[in-house]
């Protein structure tokens, strides 16, 4: 079950070559373990002898939060992608650009059936949740004893937060129904059935009827790859660049174009810095987080650091993997000296990976790890751009203090 990465003939944004670990490998979800993921107790754990206690959420924890309901106008996500129709009625060529670009990468696919598959696995998230298939970003060694403590369930914290179609650290995060509603964009293998290739799978729905922009997969992924960084900064990397992944592969399948994996990349980032920004739901997102470190110290003998140091990693190239599927190759469509504007919610989900900083110095962090200005979907104005926050590089990013408590990133 360990996970390596070994290159694969799937091309990257911008035509580099890819490399994605390989799928027989990989955590499947035909093996990950029954987990229900609001009732823990119907699963008793495997107890060890010096081990960590694994010890549930008491019942209220899974009532009402606030953060069930977005921040943002009208309690759903609209907002962060509303430049979404204007691009489609005034940008002929970037819409041209939106179905060459999936109809290239889901072609490309058909050589690769290893990719395919890694494809279809993580199709599967929307309904079995993406806990057990993100595995592996811990590496090939953690991810292998994270497995083993989701088979022992001894982690009902972190099940029950993320494990499967109820998960509580989800609430509105969970769905973009609404907004593919208002959007009412139909699927490329709808819109253009003569440039999609399907790999179906028998008796599995691949390919729904549901509307695509945004994707509700990557906004999944998203939310549920943010708040682990978050939670686990010596793994932001990996993790977010897993995240992206299950984007790309919905790509590779055809069922949606690459606004719309950019789009959901957006809410489900918005949707995270929410929750995280909910004391009630961060207090149990830490204690989550303090569960898995605890069992995996426990189960590698050091500190998570040194485990993850001498570790082999998911994706030896996760910040540039996380960057370039940040906007696909596409053109700027909008000014390219705008100054980046951080969302408000943002710069707390940069807390773990520093301490030691302000607010507004994890603002500025974020400022200076911001991708270029101008692309599909950036927002400029005041609110902030969800678009250009590139996580992955904020959070491995080494940063000097100067005298006068400003903050300069040396490299990232």
């Amino acid at each position: 079950m360990a996970s390596s990465v070994l290159a694969m003939s799937a091309l990257a944004p911008g035509g580099q070559q890819a490399s994605f670990p390989a799928a027989g490998l990989l955590p499947t979800a035909s093996a990950a373990p029954n987990i229900i993921a609001n009732i823990p107790a119907l699963h008793p754990p495997v107890f060890h002898d010096g081990a960590p206690v694994p010890q549930a959420f008491p019942p209220e924890e899974y009532r009402w939060y606030l953060s069930d309901i977005s921040s943002h106008p009208y309690g759903i996500y609209y907002s962060v992608i509303d430049s979404f129709p204007q691009l489609r009625e005034h940008n002929p060529e970037l819409m041209e650009r939106n179905i060459d670009t999936v109809s290239r990468i889901n072609h490309e696919a058909a050589a690769n059936p290893a990719l395919i598959d890694r494809a279809h696995e993580d199709a599967t998230a929307e309904d079995e949740g993406v806990l057990w298939l993100f595995t592996d970003a811990f590496g090939q060694e953690l991810g292998g004893h994270l497995r083993d403590a989701l088979r022992e369930n001894r982690l009902p914290k972190t099940v029950m937060l993320f494990g499967g179609v109820t998960a509580r650290a989800g609430g509105l995060a969970s769905s973009t129904f609404v907004e593919k509603e208002m959007y009412n964009n139909p699927r490329p293998f709808i819109a253009y059935p003569d440039r999609i290739q399907r790999y179906e799978v028998p008796g599995v729905e691949t390919y729904p009827n549901s509307k695509s922009f945004p994707s509700g997969h990557t906004n999944q992924a998203t939310w549920t790859t943010t708040f682990l960084a978050a939670m686990l900064p010596e793994l932001a990397p990996q993790l977010l660049a897993r995240g992206s992944e299950a984007g790309y592969n919905r790509l590779v399948l055809g069922v949606h174009y690459p606004l719309d994996v950019i789009g959901g990349r957006m809410t489900g980032t918005a949707a995270a810095a929410d929750r995280w920004n909910d004391p009630r739901m961060r207090a149990n997102l830490e204690a989550a987080a303090q569960e898995i470190r605890s069992e995996l110290e426990w189960r590698c003998g050091d500190t998570l650091a040194n485990c993850v140091a001498r570790d082999t990693p998911y994706d030896a190239n996760a910040v540039q993997h996380y960057s370039e599927r940040m906007s696909y190759g596409f053109d700027p469509v909008l000014p390219t000296d705008a100054p980046m504007i951080v969302p408000q919610a943002a710069p707390d989900l940069l807390i773990n990976a520093f301490p030691e900083l302000t607010y507004e110095q994890r603002r500025s962090v974020l400022e200076q790890t911001a991708g270029p200005a101008g692309l599909p979907l950036d927002d400029q104005g005041p609110a902030g751009s969800w678009q250009r926050l590139d996580l992955a590089r904020a959070m491995s990013a080494h940063v000097e203090v100067l005298d006068d408590g400003s903050v300069r990133v040396m490299d990232s």
